[in-house]
């Protein structure tokens, strides 16, 4: 069922800098300048782009720019002037560069920087004009959720949309909904379910920086008993016994300080929908989330005020219409749904699947930017947020259907007292908050398990895969970052993740030290020589090969990828990094940049 926009059009659409990551005070603390744009820029179109400015009837590339580029992106570096570049160690204030300066190609905005010859501000104004030019020469961008994304440093602007506060939302899970990864393997009893949350449980909630639950519950709670029928008057009963629990909770979030969404679950149906509208509007709760989009008129008998949340996965987004500035969408996140998210046999697959959803965390801000610019309706991340990168909470279902062994459990313990493993999970923690809160906000996927320990010590200690879902546990172990304090996560994607997993700690044996340095490229150990996005001056040679034997992945076939590479080196260093990053991403989405191809394991929602 598709409605009909009464949103208005959106104006002209652009993809600029996110200047509130990438600016002048920022951009001398990235790791490695050309690696975070051009692994992205020089990827897209063939790396080919056209300029906006009439009667330039010329393709441009990363390999060559036009010469007036500065002067196109508004800067006149055409006089002599000091160095102040000051955020490099190797330059001085006083230090007097050439009286012209050339920005030829991709390479040459880098270069330029670290030389002392672009000032922070200058490339930055570069760098934003690439992103715009390229974007400008992509094509279907109303189509393509990712056709704005660069590693998370881009950003959509448009025309503003109709938006809310920040939503910073916990799911209450295995409350009224079975969510046995949370609760033990079963479900819970009404009378256990009534002392899971108590009112502790919310004032910590509101103290970390909440404002919001998400409570699942069965549409079958709002559905009317047929009179006289004995089984109908019995499920009405227990109906009658949930709704009261339901209402308890929302009483106790509440007084807490906490703003309450209720999320239908079950077939849609009209009635039981309409029911459930009513009893949102009389609570005075937050939002509805309904079973579908099909349930929105049934939803809207009980007023137009009231906020609907509509589930959806990205593959939905670009056919998305709403008819009213009071219809939202709950995006489902989940990065644990395919084989490629969670197949692992051996140590060095755990960790460099960690550092691939870290890699992969950044994209998220762009198909909830593309859905407020291009759809008009601004969206939620109701599902997905949490440090899972595995199904192995499964591993002991009841239920045998619920896990496919790919020989990715068995080896938690290792992750137990790890520094490594602590780094990267807050890494990722980080990355996940920072991209989602350029939507309307997020849910984490549960709060605490049932059962589990409320000793400080316990919490601080991450011993299980199910505790990865559970915000309190996540929390307690240092994981996730600060809500009343926005700035370290707002930075969280200026770099990509460091990808030292093959460097050893405590948990694993300690490796080689990094490949050859090939400065702007990266080391090919097919070919055992330095590759680059842009070739260097002849005189350029290449590292000879050292003594140590790395390993290597076999290289990763996506059809027709818009870049060629070598075999991703699973090794230290930038070089490195641009091959791993660029194969993960490009082979994640395949162009389009999204889930398709990988064969789906079964659901690990909670």
């Amino acid at each position: 069922m598709t409605v009909s926009s009464k949103t208005s059009a959106p104006g002209a659409v652009t993809c600029v800098l996110d200047q509130t990551v990438v600016n002048d005070k920022t951009i001398g603390d990235m790791a490695d300048l050309g690696l975070s744009f051009f692994a992205t820029l020089c990827g897209r179109n063939r790396g080919a782009f056209v300029l906006d400015t009439p009667g330039d009837a010329h393709t441009w590339g990363c390999t060559a720019f036009p010469d007036n580029i500065a002067t196109l992106a508004g800067l006149d570096l055409s006089s002599s002037r000091d160095n102040k570049n000051t955020n490099r160690s190797n330059t001085t204030h006083h230090e007097k560069k050439a009286s012209v300066i050339h920005i030829k190609d991709a390479n040459a905005i880098s270069q330029g920087f670290a030389a002392g010859n672009l000032t922070a501000a200058e490339t930055v104004t570069v760098l934003d004009y690439f992103i715009k030019m390229v974007y400008h020469s992509s094509p279907n961008v109303d189509q393509d959720p990712y056709a704005c994304e660069v590693g998370g440093l881009a950003t959509l602007q448009c025309d503003p949309v109709n938006t809310l506060p920040t939503i910073r939302s916990v799911t209450l899970a295995g409350l009224l909904v079975p969510a046995p990864t949370i609760t033990g393997g079963k479900p819970l009893t009404l009378k256990q379910a009534a002392k899971f949350y108590e009112p502790e449980d919310f004032d910590d909630m509101v103290e970390l920086g909440l404002n919001t639950v998400q409570i699942p519950v069965p549409l079958d709670v709002f559905s009317a008993a047929l009179v006289g029928d004995v089984t109908a008057k019995k499920d009405s009963s227990h109906a009658d016994e949930q709704k009261a629990l339901l209402s308890q909770t929302i009483r106790a979030a509440a007084k807490a300080g906490l703003e309450t969404i209720l999320v239908l679950v079950g077939e849609d149906n009209d009635d039981a929908v309409t029911a459930a509208a009513h009893f949102a509007v009389e609570e005075n709760l937050y939002a509805l989330t309904l079973p579908s989009l099909q349930s929105l008129r049934a939803a809207r008998a009980a007023g137009t005020s009231l906020k609907l949340f509509i589930p959806l996965d990205q593959g939905q987004l670009k056919y998305l219409t709403v008819p009213d500035e009071n219809v939202f969408v709950a995006l489902d996140f989940g990065h644990t749904t395919t084989v490629a998210d969670i197949a692992s046999s051996t140590s060095m697959d755990d960790r460099s699947k960690l550092f691939y959803h870290e890699a992969t965390s950044c994209i998220a801000r762009s198909p909830l930017e593309y859905t407020a610019c291009f759809r008009r309706v601004p969206a939620m991340v109701a599902y997905g947020f949490d440090l899972a990168i595995d199904n192995c909470v499964l591993q002991n279902s009841t239920d045998s259907n619920d896990f496919v062994d790919y020989g990715q459990c068995g080896r938690f313990d290792e992750t137990v007292d790890s520094a490594w493993w602590h780094r990267h999970r807050a890494s990722f923690a980080a990355r996940q908050l920072v991209s989602y809160e350029h939507g309307l906000g997020w849910s984490f996927a549960a709060w605490k398990l049932y059962g589990g320990s409320n000793d400080k010590d316990d919490l601080e200690v991450i011993d299980h895969p199910a505790q990865l879902l559970a915000l309190k546990n996540v929390a307690a172990a240092g994981l996730f970052p600060s809500l009343h304090d926005k700035v370290p996560a707002q930075l969280a994607c200026l770099n990509p993740p460091v990808n030292d997993f093959l460097l050893g700690d405590a948990t694993l044996s300690p490796t080689p030290g990094p490949p050859p340095d090939c400065g702007n490229g990266w080391w090919n150990y097919d070919l055992k020589a330095c590759e680059y996005w842009i070739a260097p001056a002849p005189t350029a040679q290449p590292t000879p090969l050292p003594t140590t034997h790395w390993p290597t992945a076999a290289p990763v076939v996506c059809p027709d990828p818009p870049f060629t590479y070598g075999s991703l080196v699973m090794a230290g260093g930038a070089g490195a990094l641009v091959a791993v990053l660029v194969g993960f991403v490009w082979n994640k989405f395949c162009g389009s940049r999204r889930r398709e191809g990988y064969s789906e394991v079964p659901s690990t929602t909670v």
